[in-house]
């Protein structure tokens, strides 16, 4: 049966920034429909809600970590262009004239020790936070600050790390709402929505539970449920906030599987933030590894890969060795 969703550009006020999380909140009188991980937008009755974060530079080699940002060419075909970006919280400062390009098609994997500006980096990206006067983040060759938060859900999918969900919501209910951007106000689900509904279950590997309660599910499976609302809105850019923490081993492997098919076979641009550093080496083309003064280093895995990059990044000795082809690090205890 057909489900209304709300119209996000007809009921959403839309201010230039705003700190939120991708999230269903239960009330018994009213529902904030779904943060598609740019803010809070309209109000539902609860019942229809169910039918609903340098050095300006990038790594040129092992001995020279860092070179100019105008040396990257317009030739490489980037999906966003950072330039000049500054930010501070109050009086101080976690980004000054920072510059790097995030590579169509490619994952990058935003890197660097607690406290660094990961999350803040993060946030900038999706229009969560408002950067400093006089910075650029140019998405598509256009300003950040220039798309509608509606536009740009159809544009960027957030997966963040932190999720809730009403209580008695089914798994495919939750998908659905990756279809809120393309929807006007209480407009029922087409064809091609259902369509694009039953991919993205079936990417995620969701089918055989998608009528079961979200809430029943195990966190690794909550998390490809997160990650099939993302791919249903059909966006070309997809970011993950720390999608493998909490997760054991077993469904840390299967996220990551999933996010490499993501991009290998659905050719999306993925950008997400991994405290581990062998899966960053792992799963990643490219790296932008935050220092504590706010500056960075880009590169691919391969030249970032020595323990004298990895000691200025963490303040921490680690080793730097091989299985195989794959590089490995662990820390001497």
């Amino acid at each position: 049966m057909a489900e209304r969703t709300p119209d996000s550009q007809s009921h959403c006020h839309e201010p230039d920034s705003l700190e939120s999380r991708s999230s269903l909140r239960s009330s018994h009188e009213s529902e904030p429909f779904l943060d598609l991980g740019y803010q809070e937008c309209a109000t539902l009755p609860a019942s229809d809600l169910q039918a609903q974060e340098c050095a300006s530079g990038i790594a040129a080699d092992s001995q020279s970590l860092c070179c100019d940002v105008d040396s990257l060419e317009s030739s490489r075909d980037s999906v966003y262009e950072v330039r000049d970006l500054s930010f501070r919280y109050g009086n101080q400062n976690v980004f000054e004239n920072i510059s790097f390009d995030i590579a169509r098609g490619k994952i990058t994997a935003l890197m660097g020790a607690n406290g660094s500006g990961k999350s803040t980096l993060f946030k900038l990206l999706t229009k969560n936070l408002k950067p400093q006067t006089g910075s650029h983040i140019l998405l598509e060759g256009r300003e950040l600050s220039s798309y509608r938060l509606s536009e740009l859900a159809r544009q960027v999918a957030v997966v963040w790390q932190h999720n809730t969900a009403p209580y008695d919501i089914t798994v495919r209910q939750l998908v659905a709402f990756g279809r809120v951007p393309h929807k006007h106000h209480f407009q029922t689900l087409s064809t091609a929505d259902e369509e694009a509904i039953d991919q993205a279950l079936e990417f995620a590997d969701l089918r055989d539970i998608e009528h079961r309660l979200v809430r029943e599910l195990s966190g690794g499976q909550q998390q490809r449920v997160w990650i099939a609302l993302g791919l249903a809105q059909q966006t070309p850019v997809m970011f993950l906030d720390e999608p493998t923490t909490y997760l054991d081993v077993h469904y840390q492997v299967m996220i990551l599987r999933l996010i490499r098919r993501l991009n290998e076979e659905l050719g999306l641009t993925v950008v997400l933030i991994l405290h581990d550093i062998n899966q960053s080496f792992e799963l990643c083309d490219e790296l932008i590894a935050l220092r504590a003064d706010g500056t960075l280093v880009q590169g691919s895995p391969q030249v970032l890969a020595n323990e004298e990059f990895l000691r200025e990044i963490y303040d921490t000795e680690l080793r730097v060795g091989k299985v195989g082809d794959q590089v490995v690090v662990h820390a001497p205890l």
